[in-house]
């Protein structure tokens, strides 16, 4: 730091040297990553044009008891791995592409579908015809399609979604979406071990049921403590106003401040927020966890608990704000300046401190669950091109 005593003119110099070498820093940090995603965009777009120069030149040169099995391989397993580029470019060469299956009589949807890849089973939204013929195979075990939504999830796809209780709404929501694109008779249909789906279902998922209902318990247990000491120290502030009463009168001395206005606000959106907090964790707590529930009732009971907590929490740190201003904020002198920023700007970090900490301990949790349970479906058409 002495360049700075060399003059205004070297200190200038000197930030600005230091400034660029930041930029250059940054610069050498960033690039990597934006050349990587436009190599990988790159590769994904030959790919694709080798996919359909193949398909093209197979249909061309080859017969059709040639080119089945080896468009069959490709097909099947792309649908077994989530690339749903490739089957829509196979699919588009040789439509006939679509009736593919594998020993196990298991065609694309059955595989996206026990593979849990929404990409490739989107494609059904796009099928012009055969939508209700593709899924209406049964595999070798006498299990239609629904039969293997009602399976658990493979563990690598299953661990994609944090919280068992999550886990447990995305495997409902399949089997759901499923339900509506087979035939009524497919859903009592029982198969070679004489199960229903809806029997298959409750059978795989037993378990994910009892760690779901885990979960749920654990966080609400844990969130029901914060609650239920913001609404204590929400409940003491509220009948202990800073600055204390007037004698004579008995109403408070800062009554006519507009500091007092907002505390006063404060307090009451904090004990209300928090007490309702409390509600929807304990119902949480006296929950039945039936299947059905990790649907929509329990996600909503801890959205609703997380949300009310967060506001509690906040209204706690803009009253504390407000209190400080109203004691300390009239003096002048030295005791500002530990205080100061507080005092003068109690609402910006009353409220970034507790906005941090939420944003870094739960509200990740508060999104995911908001976004699975009222954002945009994974199910819907995802294309333009229309399939045969």
């Amino acid at each position: 730091m002495g360049v700075f005593h060399e003059g205004p003119r070297d200190g200038v110099i000197a930030i600005l040297v230091w400034l660029s070498r930041m930029i250059n820093s940054c610069i050498n940090r960033v690039a990597p990553v934006f050349k990587h995603i436009k190599d990988t965009k790159l590769m994904h777009e030959e790919t694709l044009d080798t996919v359909k120069c193949l398909c093209k030149e197979l249909t061309k040169e080859y017969n059709i008891e040639n080119i089945n099995p080896v468009l069959r391989k490709a097909l099947l397993l792309a649908a077994s791995s989530g690339i749903s580029e490739i089957i829509e470019e196979i699919i588009d060469c040789y439509p006939d592409a679509i009736w593919f299956v594998n020993s196990e009589n298991h065609n694309l949807f059955h595989l996206a579908v026990i593979n849990r890849h929404e990409n490739v089973f989107n494609l059904i939204y796009q099928l012009s015809l055969y939508k209700h013929l593709v899924i209406a195979d049964e595999d070798t075990k006498g299990n239609n399609i629904l039969h293997l939504a009602g399976k658990l999830a493979p563990p690598g796809r299953l661990n994609l979604i944090s919280g068992a209780a999550l886990q447990m709404q995305r495997e409902i929501q399949w089997f759901q979406e499923v339900e509506k694109f087979v035939h009524p008779t497919f859903r009592t249909k029982r198969n070679s071990y004489g199960k229903t789906p809806k029997m298959v279902f409750t059978e795989e998922h037993k378990e994910l049921v009892k760690e779901g209902e885990k979960w749920m318990k654990e966080t609400a247990n844990s969130c029901i403590f914060v609650a239920a000491l913001t609404a204590t120290v929400g409940f003491a502030a509220a009948i202990t106003v800073p600055g204390g009463n007037n004698q004579n009168s008995g109403f408070p001395l800062f009554s006519n401040e507009t500091a007092f206005t907002v505390f006063a606000v404060s307090v009451a959106f904090c004990l209300f927020s928090s007490v309702a907090s409390v509600l929807m964790f304990l119902s949480i707590l006296t929950a039945r966890y039936a299947e059905e529930d990790f649907l929509k009732s329990l996600p909503k009971r801890l959205i609703l608990g997380l949300g009310t907590l967060f506001v509690s929490m906040t209204s706690l740190m803009i009253a504390f704000g407000a209190t400080i201003y109203l004691v300390f904020g009239q003096r002048k002198g030295w005791i500002l300046v530990p205080i100061g920023v507080a005092a003068l700007v109690p609402a910006g970090i009353a409220v970034l401190l507790p906005v941090i900490l939420f944003e870094s301990l739960q509200f990740p949790l508060l999104l995911d669950m908001f976004m699975s349970t009222y954002g945009p479906s994974i199910f819907r058409k995802q294309s333009s091109r229309l399939l045969h």
